[in-house]
Formats: structure tokens, C-alpha cells, sequence
């Protein structure tokens, strides 16, 4: 969020410095009055406010006042004539961080602004670390009450207590990362810290070094001894995404570093103990990847110690309402919305399509209906998935409550079959109660084989 509020009542000086600002390819908010400029922080979060002490509607000190009240992480620069630089003065103890006198000179603004997008950055950066050292995570941000998704919390649970190797397994977009992320905050090495790294992102010549680190001279650019992030991490939990598609170079290493609880940086000689949570993701199958000789069938065994599997959202359609909840609370507080959630049209929608990029491309279309849509509710023409028109034509007739019924009676189904018709055992893994899931097995007319 880099978004500027300008708010000053000189059209030419305004008018002027917002095409600097979108010049400088800072998006920016302009209003006449202080009126207005109180409406806009009230609809949305602004990174800095710059404020003109004197104009209409409320003068620039009153709608510092609001913006300290709703928006008190925004940074606000206050724009004073010589006469009000005392006006400016208490705008600093009120909350201001900065003023400048006119006639403004853009440069000089520009290098303030440029400042307090770096403090916020920073001020982000220091919070996500924090959260990192003292173990913190939001476990609610993992959505899901299928029995699929129950099963995962429940391995998370387990795992957690213990310091073994975790292997997560999924398609890519299923929310991975947040699962180790999960395991690491309510484990055993939560005082340290969560790094990750993907290791299909990293050029193969890079790998090693950023995993084990290199000492000076070890190749041509290694102008400085450089700590490893398995050395980073010492304390805490490393997360290996995507280890599917590490070289064998680097497997032998990460093998040798699994097993013996050692490294040895590039041109190294000394070996490093280290001593941390090791956890990986993939979404490939690595027994096929074993079979085709791209990964080792020894290091599979060693970090697959206890396995996670995520099921794509297709398989956990129940769930899907819940995360559209979710991410729709999510951005709204993020954008200053009011969205109560999807019409019947849309929800009917997101139940029938595929979504083969799972929760992330869930999220990425319900950030984006976010922003254009109006009103309260969100709409299919508010929508923009590929395809979707089709799958919406074989079901235009279907209502919403016979789709929700339809994968209510797959999944019940689904898990009846898993515990071998056990309906004491489905109702738990179904968490509702036996005398439900009988109404439920009698109203959905499934049949029951034993």
C-alpha cells in the first residue's frame, strides 16, 4: 500500500504535484477540501497523507485528528504558509511526522514521502520479525472445515510438538507454506525464527550458497564469507518449498546435513553444526521424480519422516463459503470496504469452478472483485475467471442451496466410505452430531452399503 491522500485547496498547486506524484509512479488521492479528505481515509488506508493546515470544509489540523483516530499507521505531512508554522508545530504533537512551508518545492516533498515509505516498510518488516522470533502465527488464516482440511489440522497438531522432518505434499496454490508456517509457530523451535526459501526460484548455481553459505575467495564473486540460511535459521524452523525441483548437487549436501546435523559451506573445511526444524513442500510426486532419477530415495525418506498432505480445492467444496468469507473480511479491511459477501449467482459460481489454482487463485479473484466491484455485494459481472461461463451454462438452472446440498451429500459419502460406513467415526471426522448425520444421510437420501 503506497497510496498518497493530497488534500489542498490551490487547484494549480494540486493539480500540479499529483502528476508528480503518478509520475514518480505513486498513486495518489487528490481532494479540495478537508471535508472530502476525511470521507477518503474513512473508505480506505492511505501510506501518507499530505495535508494543507488551511482549507475549507475542516481545516487540516482537524482532519489530522481523524486520521489519528481510523488511520494512526498513516504518515501525514502537514503544508503550512510561514503565518501557521506554530498551527504546524502542534500538528507534530498531534501525530504529524513532518511539514513543509510553501512554497513547496516538489524534490523536497518527493524525499520526504520516499522516507516514510521506507519507515513503514521497515516498521513492517520489524513487525514480521518480531512475529518470527516470538513464534506467532495466526493459525485461523488456515481455512477449512472439511474432513480433508481436519485431518491437517490434526497432523499439524501432532507434529507440532515434536522435532521430526515434515514433508507437505499439494498442489500448488493449496496454502503450503501457511502450514509450516502453522507447525513452526505452535512447535518445539517457535522461539526462532521461520525462513524460507523456494527452491525452484534459486539458479542452480546459486542453491548451495544461499542454503550453506561460502566463505571468501570460494569463487569469483565471493568477495566475503556469507552465512547460509541453514545457519540463519539455527534455533528455528527452515522451510524447503518446491524442494522437488533442487538439483542433485544440492541434495547430496542436504542429505549429508539432514543426517548428521552438519553443513560445510562453499569452500569450506570446517563443518558447521547447526540445529533447527527442517520442513519441506513440494507438488510434485517425488516417488515418480525418484523412479525417474531426479531425486534421491534416500533424502526422500530422511525429511518425509511425517507427511502432510493438502487436498486441492476441488476435493473440499464445503470449504469453499468459509474462504470466501475469509478473503472478503480480509480485503475489506485492507482497502476500507464493506462488502457483505457474494450474490447467490456468484456463490454459485465459486462452488462449480475448478480452481485449478487452488486457494490462491481463489484469493487473487476475490482481491480483484474487491476493488472494482460496487455496492454490497459482489456480483458474477464483478468476476473474471476463465472458463467459468461454461461451467456456469451446465448449471444456470441449478439454485445455490442444490449445489451446497449436492457436495454436502459427496462429501458425507466421501468420508462414509473412508471409515468403513462407521457412522459414529464420520460424524466426528464430519464434527457434527450422530443424530445429524443421520437426518443428514436420511434428507440427502445416500444410501448406506453396510
Amino acid at each position: 500500500m503506497n497510496e498518497i491522500l493530497l488534500a489542498d485547496d490551490e487547484s494549480i498547486f494540486r493539480e500540479t504535484f499529483a502528476r508528480v506524484l503518478e509520475e514518480e509512479g505513486l498513486p495518489v488521492t487528490s481532494v479540495d477540501n478537508g471535508t472530502d479528505a476525511v470521507d477518503a481515509v474513512m473508505r480506505q488506508p492511505y501510506a501518507v497523507a499530505i495535508l494543507d493546515i488551511q482549507m475549507p470544509g475542516a481545516d487540516g489540523i482537524k482532519v489530522l485528528r481523524e486520521i489519528m483516530k481510523v488511520r494512526p499507521e498513516t504518515r501525514v505531512i502537514m503544508i503550512t504558509a510561514y503565518g501557521t508554522v506554530e498551527m504546524a508545530v502542534e500538528a507534530i504533537k498531534l501525530g504529524a511526522c513532518d511539514y513543509v512551508i510553501k512554497p513547496v518545492i516538489f524534490e523536497d516533498v518527493l524525499i520526504k514521502i520516499r522516507q516514510n515509505l521506507r519507515y513503514l516498510e521497515l516498521q513492517n518488516e520489524n513487525k514480521q520479525l518480531k512475529m518470527e522470533l516470538n513464534g506467532k502465527f495466526d493459525v485461523s488464516r488456515i481455512v477449512g472445515k472439511s474432513p480433508g482440511m481436519q485431518d491437517v489440522f490434526e497432523a499439524i497438531r501432532k507434529v507440532a510438538g515434536i522435532r521430526s522432518n515434515v514433508l507437505i505434499t499439494g498442489e500448488s496454490g493449496t496454502g503450503k507454506e501457511l502450514v509450516a508456517h502453522a507447525i513452526h509457530s505452535l512447535g518445539v523451535k517457535n522461539n526462532g525464527r521461520f525462513i524460507a526459501i523456494n527452491c525452484g526460484a534459486i539458479p542452480e548455481g546459486l542453491l548451495e550458497s544461499e542454503l550453506f553459505g561460502h566463505k571468501k575467495g570460494s569463487f569469483t564473486s565471493a568477495i566475503a564469507d556469507k552465512k547460509g540460511l541453514f545457519e540463519n535459521a539455527r534455533g528455528g524452523t527452515l522451510f524447503l518449498d518446491e524442494i522437488g525441483y533442487m538439483p542433485m548437487n544440492c541434495q547430496v549436501k542436504l542429505l549429508r546435513a539432514v543426517e548428521q546435523r552438519q553443513i560445510l559451506p562453499v569452500g569450506g573445511t570446517e563443518p558447521i553444526d547447526i540445529d533447527l526444524r527442517l520442513i519441506s513442500a513440494t507438488n510434485k510426486d517425488l516417488l515418480k521424480e525418484i523412479k525417474a532419477e531426479n531425486f534421491r530415495e534416500d533424502l526422500y525418506y530422511r525429511i518425509n519422516v511425517v507427511g502432510i498432505h493438502l487436498p486441492p480445492l476441488r476435493e473440499r467444496k464445503e470449504d469453499i463459503p468459509l474462504l470466501v468469507e475469509h478473503f472478503i473480511k480480509k480485503y475489506n479491511f485492507e482497502m476500507g470496504k464493506n462488502f457483505t459477501g457474494l450474490n447467490d449467482d456468484a456463490m454459485r459460481l465459486f462452488m462449480s469452478y475448478d480452481w485449478k489454482g487452488n486457494i490462491r487463485e481463489m484469493q487473487n479473484v476475490i482481491e480483484r472483485a474487491v476493488i472494482f466491484a460496487e455496492g454490497d455485494v459482489i456480483e458474477v459481472c464483478d468476476i473474471g475467471l476463465v472458463g467459468a461461463g461454461a461451467e456456469m451454462q451446465d448449471k444456470k438452472d441449478e439454485s445455490l442451496v442444490t449445489a451446497i446440498k449436492a457436495y454436502e451429500k459427496e462429501q458425507i459419502y466421501r468420508t462414509l466410505i473412508r471409515y468403513d460406513w462407521d457412522k459414529a467415526q464420520t460424524a466426528k471426522a464430519l464434527d457434527v452430531g450422530l443424530s445429524s448425520l443421520y437426518r443428514k444421510i436420511d434428507e440427502l437420501g445416500i444410501i448406506i452399503k453396510k
